[in-house]
């Protein structure tokens, strides 16, 4: 274990900040967690890294005889001085206990206000978060966790990225919100960057990634009833997919399990399953207006489209008059590695020019604050006239103006090596892992979007690893009952992640030997 080999530094950290410790302290539990949190703080970066500080404080009080009983560190003579010293820091102990019991109180009002309060759209979460930097966050208890799932690959530049914060605060200190009666710098300058950089002519601007789809959907069908026979309205979606939770968008998702309970469902949606040439080939044709389609399925497991299956897509599109959509909300803005993920099956076949007629973007684009976009070429576009389609928010100024820093600092060449490089350290740790506990069936996905698939005897336990891992210090994702999702800040350092995925390795032994336990004893 990591912390066996710092007990000599630990033991010479509790000489020169400690000093001398009546053995009575031995006892005081509430004396020897303040004395050990504080000692935390001493400690290497590397050892802050990779150790959790409830972890260090817990391996601290397991082994404390064995720390503190070595020369002068345990002493039964101590000076009036000495004696007073402990008194004042028992005293200080007790406040600091008391101050966390309240603090833990005010977290467990919380949870059983959110809880009360809260429409029950989730699973009730067990932690509130506080505050933020970088690669980490801290619940309302002050317990650090890395963050390796970014908010569902929505901050893609970590929490409170300088650039981004210096973007806010300047916008923020200049105008609001206008509605778009009226346009202001942010979003026209944020449009004009993202025509520059992608196929599209013209940016719809909106809140979240199910209206990005909703105003794709909608335009496809304005689009079809403009130019095509009335018969040609059927947009097709591909089973694993998901795409929104409006009405619409949820219908456009092709699992029952998201559907179930709101039917009626919007008509007009056809469902193919993933990957399937022959079945698209058969499925799209004369009544197809539209395909929608996630390179990589994010909820729906982590699943990458095959080699050569959009511009398969592409060219069934052509043959029958149809419109081509990407969502990439989830592995858009530089998740991959590429600024969408669609661009890696251009890259497979140079000689295809694979372009969409339209791509939707959410999630990274805004850095942490709301915001979808739905882009087009201008054929697509024209389609629309004032009045078809609106927004109140969307293209909001203080939003765009940090969507715009974003943009600028995900795509580059720079960050797109990283995030491969950084993919490439993830899988790499995974497979070890894997090589030692024989978890996972397959690791899958691409650069910083990647799922670790379970293996048969441990198929559905993704929600408890994912609560071990919490355990540990690191937040990560699932992607259904069978996948660990892993989406961490594409900028993290080198170190944090190792040092994360360490944490992560910890809580995937303990599982493990949890495991095994219960198997020798039944």
């Amino acid at each position: 274990m990591l912390l066996e080999g710092q007990i000599p530094r630990i033991q010479k950290l509790i000489k020169e900040k400690l000093g001398t410790m009546p053995t009575s302290a031995l006892k005081n539990e509430v004396v020897m967690r303040t004395a050990f949190r504080r000692l935390y703080q001493a400690l290497p970066r590397m050892v802050r890294l990779a150790v959790s500080e409830d972890g260090f404080v817990e391996f601290c009080m397991t082994n404390r005889e064995r720390l503190l009983n070595i020369g002068d560190s345990v002493t039964e003579k101590f000076s009036a001085a000495d004696n007073a010293d402990t008194e004042v820091t028992m005293a200080d102990s007790k406040n600091d206990s008391g101050l966390k019991l309240n603090n833990s109180k005010n977290t467990s009002e919380m949870l059983s206000a959110a809880q009360r309060v809260f429409l029950p759209t989730y699973n009730t979460p067990n932690l509130i978060l506080t505050r933020s930097q970088g690669s980490r966050i801290w619940d309302s208890d002050g317990k650090e966790y890395f963050d390796l799932g970014a908010g569902i690959s929505v901050n893609s530049l970590g929490h409170k990225d300088q650039d981004l914060l210096h973007a806010l605060t300047e916008q923020a200190e200049k105008i609001w919100h206008t509605t778009n009666l009226y346009l202001t710098e942010p979003a026209i300058e944020l449009a004009e960057e993202l025509v520059k950089a992608t196929f599209a002519d013209r940016v719809f601007f909106c809140n979240s990634g199910a209206e990005a789809n909703e105003a794709a959907i909608k335009i496809a069908r304005k689009f079809s009833s403009l130019n095509q026979p009335t018969e040609k309205r059927e947009i097709l979606t591909f089973e694993g997919s998901f795409h929104g939770r409006t009405l619409t968008t949820v219908t456009a998702t092709a699992q029952p399990k998201y559907q179930h309970g709101f039917e009626p469902l919007p008509g007009g949606f056809r469902y193919c399953p993933f990957n399937d040439f022959d079945a698209a080939t058969k499925m799209i044709g004369g009544q197809t207006c539209a395909v929608l389609i996630e390179a990589i399925q994010g909820e729906g497991g982590v699943n990458s489209v095959k080699s050569g299956f959009l511009n398969h897509l592409r060219k069934l599109c052509d043959q029958h008059n149809a419109l081509l959509i990407f969502d990439e909300i989830q592995c858009g803005m530089g998740r991959t590695g590429k600024l969408f993920g669609y661009q890696w099956d251009e890259q497979m076949d140079p000689k295809q020019n694979l372009f969409p007629d339209i791509v939707t973007m959410a999630k990274a684009l805004g850095g942490g604050l709301p915001i979808g976009a739905m882009l087009c070429t201008e054929k697509v576009a024209q389609s629309f006239k004032p009045g078809d389609h609106g927004t109140t928010f969307g293209g909001n100024p203080v939003v765009t103006a940090v969507a715009g820093a974003a943009f600028r600092k995900i795509n580059t060449p720079e960050m797109m090596e990283q995030v491969q490089k950084s993919g490439l350290v993830i899988r790499k740790h995974l497979e070890e892992l894997n090589d030692e506990l024989s978890l996972f069936e397959t690791i899958r996905g691409r650069g910083m979007m990647l799922g670790a698939v379970l293996s048969k005897a441990w198929k559905g336990k993704a929600p408890a690893m994912v609560n071990a891992c919490q355990e540990q210090g690191v937040l990560v994702l699932v992607a259904g009952p069978d996948v660990l999702r892993f989406l961490p800040p594409l900028n993290i350092s080198t170190n944090e992640l190792r040092a994360a995925l360490y944490r992560v390795s910890i809580a995937l032994k303990n599982i493990h030997a949890a495991e095994l336990s219960d198997i020798s004893q039944s």
